[in-house]
This record gives structure tokens, sequence and C-alpha cells, in this order.
């Protein structure tokens, strides 16, 4: 597919935004970022770029500047590609276009949030664009009805994008993909398939204090739409334990390294020591 990413410029491009956030994410006006805002924040420091498919917008990325205790970094807000255009890597394009236009203003650093039980989610995150993650987040937006969020707790991971690693230059030059199948690891969790055929998770147990191991796999389910279509109980109940487990194996400074895919099961790969916020990542 041929497209041409640029930056948006003018109302007709905020406002096409807006219809794009309806689309993918079902939402409802008042979930919506406004037009004027994100035409409001690009005079202060925003990025938003577009993926155009002739002249029609075919997705966009729109973030802002941001501070913490680590210094001034990027924060990624929305990534969204209409779904006839999906497949053709024009994500991934567009992530590494607001990478560049970032870069171009002296910061090293972008974060974001996913769901964590997304599976194709973590796999671009984590394994494609080479980020780490050691931040989970509970209940972010609330309580919604926007079926983007399926009506169960809006955790989220807090991926970290450390720009001027060689993990993150590996990742843009599509090195270092991980083999197939899982690895022999410790396991936080099981799956198994309930008599319904719906794939349900064991209760997590998470390594203690003492003589932790360095590494450890966390499953998820591979699909979570199917789920949260067929039963919202049981998608509420992989939300709670896969929360529980991310906070205490956090709390015990691993951090998301790698995400596995191999058939029906899918895991993270979660690592010790931690990096530091802003450092250096390791390979």
């Amino acid at each position: 597919m041929s497209y041409r990413i640029r930056d948006l410029a003018g109302m007709e491009d905020m406002q096409e935004c807006e219809r794009i956030q309806k689309e993918v994410w079902g939402f409802c006006n008042l979930d919506v970022v406004p037009a004027g805002l994100v035409s409001v924040m690009g005079n202060y420091g925003a990025i938003s770029a577009g993926a155009f498919v002739g002249d029609r917008m075919a997705g966009f990325v729109s973030g802002f500047p941001a501070f913490d205790r680590g210094g001034p970094f990027h924060h990624s807000h929305m990534l969204a590609v209409r779904r006839e255009y999906r497949g053709a890597g024009l994500g991934i394009a567009l992530k590494w276009a607001q990478a560049d236009r970032v870069r171009e203003r002296g910061i090293r650093r972008i974060n974001w949030t996913f769901d964590p039980l997304q599976a194709p989610n973590a796999n671009l995150n984590i394994n494609r664009l080479g980020c780490l993650a050691w931040v989970y987040r509970i209940n972010v937006y609330g309580h919604s009805q926007s079926p983007l969020h399926g009506g169960i707790p809006t955790d989220r991971l807090e991926p970290e994008w450390l720009l001027d690693t060689e993990r993150v230059r590996r990742a843009r030059r599509n090195e270092g993909r991980l083999p197939p199948g899982i690895p022999e690891l410790p396991r936080v969790n099981r799956v198994r398939a309930r008599n319904d055929g719906l794939p349900e998770s064991t209760e997590p147990v998470v390594p203690g204090a003492a003589a932790p191991p360095p590494e450890v796999l966390l499953f998820i389910p591979p699909r979570i739409r199917e789920i949260l279509k067929a039963n919202v109980g049981l998608a509420v109940d992989w939300r709670l334990k896969t929360r529980a487990a991310f906070t205490a194996l956090f709390e015990r400074g691993y951090q998301v390294t790698a995400f596995h895919r191999d058939g029906e099961r899918t895991a993270y790969r979660l690592t010790r020591p931690r990096v530091r916020r802003g450092g250096a990542a390791a390979g």
C-alpha cells in the first residue's frame, strides 16, 4: 500500500482525527479528544502526524510534552489506524515518524499506555518497537462502556521507549526477532481451558523476595476480545489476576522485556534487574 506521513495542520485534519477515534474505538462524543484541543496543543509542543492513502487519512498518532522526576519526555496519547488499512504497517510507521519528530526536539524518551491483555498491542510495543515496561496503572480511564474498554477496569501498562538504546535501534532495523515458541522459564500463572472452551488463569504465584529467578513468564489470553463478548466476568477475572501479578512483580524489580506467542499461548517475559528510568537499557 502506498502512503505518506505528514504533520497534521488545520481544523480539517483535526476533525478527521475525531472521526477516526469514533470509527476505531467506538467513542461517544464525550470520550473523543476534540479537534480544537488537538489543534491548540500543537501550538505548545504537541506532535500530531497522519498517514494518508491518497487524500484520505488512514490513521494518526498524537502526543504531548511531559515531565517527571526523570526529566522531560513525550507522552504519546493516541495511535489509531482505520480498519481497512490495517496490516499494511501504518501503525508502526506512524510510531517511527513520531520518534523522529521527538528526537528533533532533543527528547530521547517516549511513553504511552496500553491494555496489557491485548496480545497484538503487547507484541507491537515490546517486540517490534523495543519498549520496556515496569509501570502498571490501575483503572486509568475509570468505568467506561466504550467497546474499546469492554466494561472492565481500564488497567494499563506504561511502556518506556528509550530512543537512544541499542534495543530500540535493533527494533528499527527489524533485528533481534524472538524465536518461535514459549521458553522454558518459571511461570507465574498457567492457562487452562474451561468447559465452555474459554481460557482461564490459575491464581498467580509471584516469586518471593529471597532468591527470585532472573526471568519469569506471565500468561495472558491470546484473544481477550472473544472473552469480553462471551463472558465479561471471566474477562474481569483475567484483569484482576494479571493486575495482582504485574504489580507484585514490578515491586520486586522485574520489568517486561519480551512478549512470546506460540499458537494459543501468549506470555510476557519479565526480567530482573530493572533498568533505571531513562537510563541505558540492556539488550
